[in-house]
């Protein structure tokens, strides 16, 4: 039987994390590693991520396969297939690899794009060849017109309009992208090509009605759809491109203040503590063979996870965002990168983590995490950053069996803490720094709901009718 440290997960590594992993550069670097060799450090990876022998086998056969088609198509004459595979990386033309890491939906590309990108995370090759796309946002604003006139499209008043909240507004990128695709999608309904001018009260009223009931809007949607539309069309107006706004008679229904779902403090001990007993079952069980020792890091992922969320209650880019040196043991404090301006700069913060029994968790799973090309805190069990879909899962999978029945998502996890600390009498300002809130404003919502709350307790308890008996009520009344 083989020994448990061969099986060990942190021992699934490549010869690149190794030289890393004692300080020491990856001893073939781009000027002399091979293609040969760099599909040998894929296979390396391969395995690490948890894959079998004979699919790593298959893979291996089906991307080089591909590549070396690619490759040669690029290189003088007739290359030999002995030729491509002792080709050194950078003798590669950029070209080649400038090409697969393009957006494409060729399957030839979509298979080197693999190589290429772990290549350049593992740092053999030269991360300057990974693409700068421009944003959703820069291309709109890029198309923006010089002059507003009455006679451009929606389509460029879109761009202008995203233009003017770009430069003049304090609104974060996400606020600003939001907008520009609600109204590129009335656009686009009504025709990218027509005049702004062109816009009619009716056309308003006839697109809410096709949002509620061909793509199945809601209330809340319907009126946050509108109120952009009126701020959209009130910029033209002061801009002198239009003379009246078709939204300005439109009215919706009220709608009625719904109370924020939170989780109670029994839940989220339960959320938990159904973490760790997933991590406790595979703690002291010695992993007899690769699936199991990758199960228990992921088990020991998964707590992890859940003690950061409860305990800090960041939001789900922050989590995504953390290396494995934003952890200060020492300290007991956790570095975070939030939300910043908008022009993209990134705020850090500082979070304190006393718990004993969160701190434990991190380190239980960053000692069996594997070692990976990648940074980041967490990992998928291909070894690549953990996505937000992943975190989802995690949360959803975790909440099902602790049986929650109520909708957890990182965001109510979010809330939930806020919540529970307003409950707890914490500053507004302690808070407002722990939760990364822009104004105090924002903060203080949360004490106001504990506050709306505890007066109906109170005077649930106080009110004086309470204690009329129900004869005395009914002689009372009659």
């Amino acid at each position: 039987m083989r020994s448990a440290k061969r099986l060990s997960p942190t021992t699934f590594s490549s010869p690149v994390l190794n030289c890393k992993k004692h300080g020491r550069r990856p001893t073939p670097m781009a000027n002399d590693l091979s293609l040969k060799d760099a599909f040998s450090l894929f296979n390396h990876h391969l395995r690490a991520g948890g894959f079998e022998e004979h699919r790593v086998s298959l893979y291996t056969r089906t991307l080089q396969g591909p590549v070396k088609r690619l490759i040669a198509r690029h290189l003088p004459g007739e290359p030999s297939d002995w030729d491509i595979q002792a080709l050194p990386l950078s003798r590669i033309p950029h070209e080649v690899i400038q090409e697969c890491m393009r957006p494409s939906h060729n399957l030839t590309h979509l298979t080197a794009r693999k190589l290429f990108k772990f290549l350049i995370h593992a740092g053999v090759l030269d991360p300057g060849l990974l693409p700068t796309r421009k944003t959703l946002l820069i291309k709109a604003i890029e198309q923006a017109p010089d002059e507003l006139s009455t006679g451009m499209s929606l389509h460029q008043a879109c761009c202008a309009f995203v233009k003017y909240l770009w430069d003049n507004k304090t609104l974060l990128h996400e606020a600003v992208k939001t907008r520009y695709i609600h109204l590129q999608s009335f656009a686009r309904w009504k025709g990218g090509h027509r005049s702004i001018g062109d816009v009619r009260r009716d056309d308003i009223r006839s697109y809410l009605q096709y949002l509620q009931q061909d793509r199945g809007y809601r209330a809340i949607s319907k009126a946050s759809t509108l109120t952009e539309l009126r701020t959209f069309f009130a910029f033209f107006i002061t801009s002198g491109v239009l003379r009246t706004n078709p939204t300005a008679t439109i009215r919706v229904k009220k709608l009625k203040k719904r109370p924020q779902p939170v989780l109670s403090e029994q839940q989220l001990t339960r959320i938990f503590t159904t973490a760790y007993l997933n991590y406790r079952h595979y703690e002291e069980v010695v992993p007899s063979s690769r699936d199991q020792a990758i199960l228990r890091w992921l088990a020991a992922r998964d707590w992890a996870i859940l003690s950061i969320l409860i305990t800090t209650g960041i939001r789900s880019k922050e989590i995504a965002r953390l290396h494995t040196d934003s952890i200060d043991f020492k300290q007991r404090l956790i570095k975070i990168s939030g939300k910043g301006d908008p022009k993209h700069t990134v705020r850090e913060r500082i979070i304190p983590v006393t718990e004993p029994i969160a701190l434990s968790a991190l380190e239980t799973y960053l000692r069996l995490r594997p070692q990976s090309v990648f940074p980041h805190l967490f990992l998928s069990c291909r070894l690549e950053p953990l996505q937000h879909a992943g975190f989802r899962q995690t949360i959803q999978k975790i909440s099902r069996q602790a049986q929650i029945h109520e909708r957890v998502t990182i965001t109510e996890l979010r809330k939930s803490f806020s919540s529970l600390c307003a409950v707890k009498g914490i500053d507004p300002l302690v808070l407002k720094q722990i939760m990364g809130h822009n104004s105090i404003a924002t903060t203080m919502k949360y004490y106001l709901t504990i506050r709306e709350q505890q007066l109906k307790e109170v005077w649930e308890y106080s009110n004086p009718l309470r204690y009329f008996s129900r004869k005395e009520w009914k002689e009372w009344i009659f």
